[in-house]
């Protein structure tokens, strides 16, 4: 197992370094909307005479790389140094970043032109005379609205004298300014922390001699979640200093020795027109000043995100309630209006790429060709759908505890539908076409039409998409899955037909086409662009491979991808319709080798489905609760000693799930309500197999996630279930029966 594991690894550190550009003698590299170069503060080097070096870095404007500590997304810029015998590399000095806000998360990193510096120091013993090559191979992640990583080698070559070094001129400017932004220890500042459930406070008293007045602070911490990064900081004066208060986050479930990092402040540490930032080992305080004075204010946090999502909750309450799907035609007919909102979920969306180009491309066809690519891509849907239900009402008569989206909790599933769905992106970007290549099964099937590769998207679709069904679903699902095999084939008919049914009506209504856009050159670049949301998919997965085995998995697969990447290469390089026949049938064998072979290898790494067993997701993701693991016992304990208990069913899969704990459960205003009612919050996590919890869900008539359950305090009181998606209000509004059932019964 390990000489796998050995080989594969070796293979990606090959391509890694094989991709990447090179600059010799210090020479600029230009890679994807960035600028990078290796410079040296002098001219030569002195034997033991410590230098500095540096790696410029000038991105293209709106493009943006990442400070050590990346905040809500992003990776730190790394640098490997390939120095001569003796030499020694410091760690790297990073100047303070600036925040850069994308909706409801932020990052911290730069903008423009920046330079991370190192100190290097050579051996004293270096013989003088000749010449040292100082080496170095950085990687780093650019970003605006898409991330695209880049890597580079670099050399400067530099002679040895005894001399002193000279200064090189042409950095001189970037050497100073970039010096400027770096943090600093100002002595005679004394900064002390304290921390609670919910909050993060550093008290900055200022030395007598300070003369300045600070304005606005903001503080950039080195550990990675330690503060909720999007929500602003308040700034507050004190009778002996300055009070800087901040959202606690909810996924730094410990309390480090001490608080370390960089507060920044325009007004300078030493008065006007000094250094801005400050670097602080904070110590805690058993109290700290209090306030008598608001310079910066905090704001609530909320983002338009919530209000959205608040309207759609209302849409899907509505949509879903128990009255309304009291019978087997209200069902229908809310299976089929969940199905056609089911193409607005994101799981969904990458999906509809591959939909919109068969729009585009039918544009100029006739309208029977049209009609039948749309009853074949609903029938590829409605297939998909059906199978699936079922194989779930099977399992479930033979005795299996399962749910609907239960294919995302096999992860081996995962590593196939990764591979899959990264293979089409690879086919959106033109490294091969599918149709005609090894995957092409639909070209197979109808090679003059492609009406396979419009039935391979609606399964496609279909198999993405099914996790995203309970926000509108939930009950309807649940109320299926009690019903006779027979009219619980129809309701998920329904949904399918229902996810279908907008590019059905697109297809049998040529008149509809028109408002197509016409085919033009445009089109390769909206393909290539669409690409990037099947890869976004591959992450989201990966990320969800990782919370159900270990990291050590996700690597091997992203290995495998790498592979899966070469192999598609080969395949449109040289299996094309385009190459002779000897090339295109070695090409599609050399193609299916690498594939297949590094496929069942990395299957076979997979462990079997986690069973009982849960995993860490999440366990405490909202600032100050702490979640209990689920169990039926301990609610049932709960419930019968009175005590109000809030169930959450949940799973890392399931995208609604993410959004309503970042926009709902990690409020402020929840979490303090939570701990003033004294309501326990219990965390069911179905990531992945867990018959307890399916048979929980199965209580309520559920057979999918998110499910929320608030138990109000009364043994005899029914427990509320909350909407599948959730905002801050609807929580609160749901708070209040508990505390009326609280006092009544006092």
């Amino acid at each position: 197992m390990k000489s796998k594991h050995t080989t594969l690894f070796a293979l990606a550190i090959l391509f890694a370094f094989g991709a990447g550009a090179f600059s010799v003698h210090g020479q600029a590299v230009r890679t994807d909307y960035m600028e990078t170069e290796l410079v040296v503060e002098t001219t030569s080097v002195k034997p033991g005479q410590p230098f500095w070096a540096g790696l410029r870095m000038k991105m293209d404007e709106h493009w943006h790389t990442y400070w050590r500590n990346p905040a809500d997304s992003g990776l730190p810029t790394q640098i490997h140094w390939a120095l001569p015998d003796g030499f020694q590399a410091g760690e790297i000095n990073w100047p303070y970043p600036q925040k850069i806000v994308l909706d409801i998360l932020a990052s911290y990193g730069y903008e423009g032109e920046t330079m991370l510096l190192v100190e290097i120091t050579p051996p004293a013993d270096l013989a003088p005379g000749g010449t040292v090559d100082v080496g170095a191979y950085a990687s780093w992640l650019v970003c605006a609205e898409i991330c695209l990583p880049g890597e580079s080698g670099y050399q400067v070559t530099l002679p040895v004298s005894t001399d002193a070094p000279q200064a090189d001129e042409r950095w001189t400017d970037l050497f100073a300014r970039t010096r400027e932004n770096l943090p600093v220890a100002v002595p005679g500042w004394h900064v002390e922390a304290a921390i609670t459930d919910s909050t993060v406070a550093l008290h900055a008293a200022p030395p007598e001699w300070f003369p300045g007045n600070l304005t606005s602070v903001e503080f950039y911490p080195y550990y990675e979640d330690l503060i909720d990064y999007v929500s602003p900081q308040k700034l507050e004066k004190t009778e002996t200093g300055y009070l800087l208060t901040m959202r606690r986050s909810g996924f730094y479930t410990g309390r480090p020795e001490q608080i370390e990092g960089v507060l920044v402040s325009p007004d300078g540490w030493r008065g006007p027109g000094s250094e801005r930032a400050l670097d602080i080992k904070a110590v805690y305080a058993d109290l700290l000043p209090a306030a008598v004075a608001v310079i910066g204010p905090a704001g609530s946090g909320e983002t338009a995100a919530g209000t959205g999502i608040s309207a759609v909750s209302g849409l899907a309450a509505t949509a879903v309630s128990g009255d309304l799907v009291s019978g087997l035609w209200q069902a229908l007919l809310f299976a089929l209006i969940g199905g056609m909102i089911l193409n607005l979920m994101p799981c969904v969306l990458p999906v509809l790429s591959i939909k919109v180009l068969g729009f585009i491309h039918q544009a100029g066809d006739d309208p029977a060709k049209a009609r039948r690519h749309g009853m074949v891509f609903t029938a590829g849907v409605l297939v998909s759908f059906l199978a699936l239900a079922a194989v779930l009402i099977g399992l479930r008569a033979g005795g299996e505890q399962l749910g609907w989206g239960f294919q995302l909790q096999s992860p081996a599933f995962i590593v196939v539908l990764s591979v899959i769905i990264f293979m089409f992106g690879l086919s959106l970007f033109g490294v091969f076409e599918i149709g005609t290549s090894l995957v092409g099964l639909g070209g197979r099937m109808d090679s003059g039409s492609g009406l396979g590769g419009s039935f391979l998207s609606g399964v496609l679709a279909t198999v993405v998409a099914t996790p995203c069904t309970a926000p509108f679903m939930g009950v309807a699902l649940g109320y299926a899955l009690t019903q006779s095999a027979a009219q619980s084939l129809a309701i998920f008919g329904f949904l399918g037909l229902g996810m279908a049914l907008p590019y059905l009506t697109l297809s049998s209504v040529p008149v509809l086409l028109r408002y197509v856009p016409k085919p033009g050159a445009w089109m390769e670049s909206f393909k290539q662009f669409m690409g990037f949301l099947m890869m976004a998919t591959v992450v989201w997965l990966l990320w969800v491979l990782n919370l159900q085995t270990d990291p050590n998995l996700v690597a091997l697969v992203m290995v495998l991808l790498v592979l899966v990447a070469l192999g598609s290469w080969i395949l449109g390089r040289w299996g094309g319709i385009a190459a002779g026949s000897r090339s295109r049938m070695a090409a599609r064998a050399a193609a299916a080798v690498i594939i297949i072979a590094s496929m069942v290898t990395v299957l076979s790494q997979v462990p079997a489905p986690a069973g009982e067993e849960r995993t860490a997701a999440a366990t405490t993701y909202s600032a100050g609760l702490e979640w209990e693991p689920f169990s039926r016992q301990l609610v049932q304990d709960l419930h019968t000693s009175g005590k109000p208990v809030f169930v959450d069913f949940t799973a890392a899969w399931c995208l609604s799930c993410q959004v309503n704990k970042r926009v709902a459960l990690s409020d402020r205003r929840v979490v303090e309500q939570f701990e003033t009612l004294g309501v326990v919050p219990v965390q069911a996590d179905w990531t992945s197999r867990d018959p307890e919890i399916t048979q929980a869900l199965a209580e309520f008539g559920r057979n999918s996630v998110p499910l929320y359950v608030l138990y109000t305090g009364g043994p005899d009181a029914e427990p509320e279930i909350l909407p599948e998606l959730l905002t801050p209000g609807l929580v609160l509004d749901a708070l209040k029966h508990v505390e009326s059932g609280s006092a009544a019964s006092r």
